[in-house]
């Protein structure tokens, strides 16, 4: 005959071993949260550099196919002026840099007229269309865009307004790479595009950044949407900041004279020339324009401090 014992067997766990694995994996948990937020900023610092080199890769196939730059940049600079909404405060200039920069010090701004130098070399290159952006948009990477200005060539109407907006009179302004801190604009250049500073001479050049926004004509042929930066601070995200990416050209200034290294100026006008995709990020990041290998260090970096 069987005999049963009354006392039957407790199911679960008790209370004093269920705190006790709580406790462990909260110690589990607080240990893997640095590791966590270093994951997440590498893989930013990786879909950044990786953006940058497909830009990089669709402006090279647009050039390979249509023989020139795609126009309808964004020429960083503002339309009109305005009281600047959002995060743009205070007075704003026409043809000042364009307020909703990460960072607006890393240009300088700059008027070209219809018939100079300037405006001839970015007309020989497809660059004839711009972009003005508009300080009174809330969100500053979506939307900003006004009216197209056409930057003809000499022989041709000096600016011509699209979409119904008049008050162009024949220059259009532009945003240069400027010096950064202690550093020169060829340093500056060198540093964010990766090569050395004496490829670069700001004496015969002008070093033009042009953002590459959804009106990019590269955009849908060669490139599917245009990417935006991911920045650290998420304060900085996309509707306070600009967060397109930024193509740098090389801009023919100057047929006579001498340049920064001391040789001569071009003595003909030469066509602008694409250098690279840089992101303008905020100061706290970078004092200067960052590139492919800027973010692929910084990814480095990261993963070697955890």
């Amino acid at each position: 005959m069987k005999h049963y014992n009354n006392m039957t067997r407790q199911a679960g766990m008790t209370l004093i071993e269920l705190t006790v694995v709580l406790l462990i994996l909260i110690g589990l948990a607080g240990l893997l949260v640095p590791y966590v937020g270093s994951f997440t900023q590498t893989t930013h610092d990786s879909t950044n550099s990786n953006n940058i080199t497909q830009l990089n890769n669709a402006m090279s196939r647009y050039l390979t196919e249509k023989g020139r730059l795609p126009p309808h940049v964004d020429t960083l600079t503002n339309a009109t002026a305005d009281a600047g909404t959002g995060s743009c405060t205070g007075a704003q200039t026409q043809w000042g840099i364009y307020c909703g920069l990460a960072n607006p010090t890393t240009f300088t701004a700059t008027t070209i007229a219809a018939d100079s130098i300037q405006a001839q070399s970015l007309a020989a290159s497809g660059i004839s269309m711009a972009v003005a952006n508009d300080p009174a948009i809330a969100n500053k990477t979506f939307g900003t865009s006004t009216a197209m200005i056409y930057l003809n060539d000499p022989t041709g109407p000096a600016t011509v307004p699209m979409g119904g907006t008049a008050g162009y009179d024949g220059t259009t302004g532009y945003a240069l790479v400027a010096a950064a801190g202690a550093a020169t604009i060829e340093e500056h250049l060198a540093k964010a595009l990766g090569r050395d500073p004496m490829v670069y001479d700001s004496g015969c050049y002008d070093y033009v950044g042009v953002g590459i926004g959804d009106n990019n004509e590269m955009i849908q042929s060669t490139m599917a949407a245009a990417p935006v930066f991911f920045p650290k601070d998420a304060k900085s995200g996309p509707a306070e900041a600009y967060a397109h990416f930024i193509a740098i050209l090389q801009v023919d200034k100057a047929n006579s004279g001498n340049g920064t290294m001391g040789m001569p100026c071009s003595g003909t006008t030469e066509t602008a020339k694409f250098l690279g995709v840089v992101a303008n990020v905020p100061d706290t990041e970078s004092t200067t324009l960052v590139g492919a290998n800027t973010l692929l260090a910084q990814g480095w970096q990261n993963r070697a401090a955890n």
